[in-house]
């Protein structure tokens, strides 16, 4: 398992990705504003999805 590099986008864990999301839904954010979020938002649960896959993966190996 080599890990996930979270240090690029803007949003790096799980409590920032919270903090995003009810800006973009109950904030009081521009339009553009409220698109990076969501784009932003999108980036970092694709790296939490690979990072759920490659464990799963690992943890497959290790019961074969």
């Amino acid at each position: 398992l080599t890990g996930t590099d979270y240090s690029h986008p803007a949003i790096q864990e799980g409590n920032a990705a919270a903090r995003a999301f009810a800006a973009a839904e109950f904030g009081n954010l521009a339009p553009g504003e409220r698109q990076q979020v969501r784009r932003d938002l999108l980036a970092y649960c694709k790296l939490d999805t690979q990072a759920m896959v490659d464990l799963m993966r690992a943890l497959e190996r290790l019961t074969s």
